[in-house]
């Protein structure tokens, strides 16, 4: 699916390593679709980190395209990234994906 016209582009730090795309994201009609690697690596807790990173980026993506604070917006996802575990945690067994 690379040739899809709105595929990211690979960066070029890792066009001639071993390097191995971890998390691909989709937004679709609203509904986030993700493909993780089963090759993830390292331990939960460096994946958190690997999350942090990403919320880090995007804060600076938010404030460069909408010119928003990058703190306040780091807040928003945080906030965001809460209220959706939160939702998961307290679904019942049966409910979980």
């Amino acid at each position: 699916m690379t040739d899809h016209p709105k595929t990211l582009p690979v960066p070029p730090e890792v066009q001639n390593s071993d390097a191995q795309e971890l998390v691909r994201v989709w937004d679709v009609d609203g509904k986030q679709h993700v493909s993780i690697s089963n090759a993830l690596g390292g331990s939960p807790k460096q994946f958190g980190q690997l999350l942090a990173q990403i919320a880090l980026y995007s804060s600076q993506i938010y404030e460069q395209t909408e010119k928003l604070d990058p703190s306040e917006c780091l807040r928003q996802i945080l906030t965001g990234f809460k209220e959706e575990v939160a939702k998961e945690v307290t679904r019942p067994k049966s409910q979980t994906h």
